[in-house]
C-alpha cells in the first residue's frame, strides 16, 4: 500500500493513465477484436488480395477507440441516472470516485474525436470515397452514445439487440467494406452472426445478475421483463445459439469441428451449474457475467480459428 501511494505521488501520469484505462473497460475489447479479425480474414480470402497493415491499424483503431468511448459513455449515464452502486455494476470508476463525472464524460468525446481522426486517415490511405464506410461508422457512434444515453436504448429491453449487431454485424462489415473497395458480402454478416450472439450473451448475462436492482431503478431489460426462470431459459439459449448457427461448418468442414467442440462444454457446464433453482444459486448468478466472459473468449477465439482454416 505504501509502495502503491509513493507510486502515485511520484508518476502522477501513470496514475492517471491507469484510471482512465481502469474506465475503458479493457476486457471488453475482444468484443470488438474478434469481429475486426473476421472481417479482415474473410476480406482477404474473398478478395484474393492482401492489404495494407497501416490501413488495418487506423481503421481497426477506430474501432476500438469507438468501443472505449461508449464505455465511457456507458459509465457516465449510469451512474448519473443512479443505476449504478457498489454492488451493481460492471465498472465501479465513478462509483468509488476513482475518476469525476466530467473527466469521464470528456473522455468519451475524445476517444469519439481519435476515432474519427484515425478513420479518416484509412479511409485516405485506402485511396478511393466509398459510402457504406461512412453509414456504419457514424451509425455506431449513435448506437454508443444513445446505449445508455439519449434513447436510452439499454434501458428499454433493445441492449441485447444492440450488442448483437454492433459486434457482430456492423464491426465486421465496417473492416470488410474498408478493404474491399466499399462492397458488403452476405459471408461476412453470416459470419458475424456468432461473434454477435456471443456478445449479446455477456450483456444479457449482466441483465440477468442486476435484473430485481434494474426494476427497482426503472430499467427494463429482457431479463427483467420476463421473470427471472424464464430468463434462464432464455440465458442457455443464447449460450448454445452461437453453436447452432456454426453448425453448417461441421458439415462443410467437419475436420475442423473439435475446435467448437471443446468450448461447448463451457456453456453447457455454465446452464447447468446456474439454471437449477434461482433462488439457490445466489453465487452462480452473481458471477454470470465473469463465467459467461470466459465462455465468449473461448467460443470467440475457436470460431476465429476455424473461420480462418474453412473460408475459401
Amino acid at each position: 500500500l505504501l509502495y502503491t501511494i509513493k507510486f502515485e505521488d511520484q508518476m502522477p501520469l501513470a496514475s492517471s493513465i491507469r484510471k482512465y484505462l481502469y474506465a475503458a473497460r479493457v476486457f471488453s475489447l475482444p468484443c470488438s477484436i474478434f469481429p475486426i479479425i473476421v472481417g479482415f480474414l474473410i476480406s482477404e480470402k474473398v478478395q484474393r488480395s492482401s492489404h495494407e497493415v497501416i490501413i488495418l491499424f487506423f481503421i481497426g483503431s477506430s474501432v476500438l477507440l469507438v468501443h472505449v468511448a461508449s464505455n465511457y459513455f456507458n459509465t457516465y449515464y449510469d451512474f448519473k441516472n443512479k443505476i449504478d452502486d457498489e454492488e451493481h455494476c460492471i465498472d465501479d470508476t465513478l462509483v468509488k470516485k476513482v475518476l469525476h463525472e466530467n473527466e469521464v464524460y470528456n473522455a468519451a468525446f475524445i476517444c469519439l474525436a481519435l476515432a474519427m481522426t484515425f478513420f479518416g486517415i484509412g479511409v485516405t490511405l485506402v485511396g478511393n470515397a466509398y459510402v457504406l464506410p461512412y453509414i456504419i461508422f457514424f451509425g455506431a457512434i449513435f448506437f454508443g452514445v444513445n446505449y445508455t444515453g439519449g434513447y436510452q436504448l439499454k434501458y428499454n429491453c433493445l441492449g441485447e439487440l444492440v450488442i448483437f449487431i454492433a459486434f457482430g454485424p456492423i464491426i465486421a462489415t465496417f473492416i470488410y467494406s474498408c478493404l474491399s473497395n466499399g462492397s458488403s458480402s452476405l459471408l461476412v454478416l453470416v459470419a458475424s452472426c456468432p461473434l454477435g450472439l456471443a456478445a449479446a450473451a455477456l450483456v444479457y448475462a449482466n441483465n440477468v445478475r442486476d435484473s430485481g436492482h434494474d426494476l427497482k431503478c426503472g430499467v427494463r431489460t429482457i431479463a427483467n421483463q420476463i421473470g427471472l426462470n424464464n430468463a434462464l431459459k432464455m440465458y442457455s439459449v443464447l449460450l448454445i445459439l452461437p453453436y447452432v448457427q456454426v453448425a453448417g461448418f461441421f458439415m462443410l468442414y467437419p475436420m475442423y469441428s473439435p475446435l467448437l467442440l471443446l468450448s461447448i462444454l463451457t456453456p453447457v457446464t455454465l446452464y447447468f451449474a446456474i439454471a437449477p433453482h434461482y433462488q439457490q444459486a445466489t453465487n452462480s448468478i452473481n458471477t454470470i457475467f465473469e463465467k459467461t466472459l470466459i465462455n465468449y473468449h473461448l467460443f470467440s477465439s475457436f470460431y476465429t480459428i476455424l473461420i480462418y482454416y474453412s473460408v475459401e
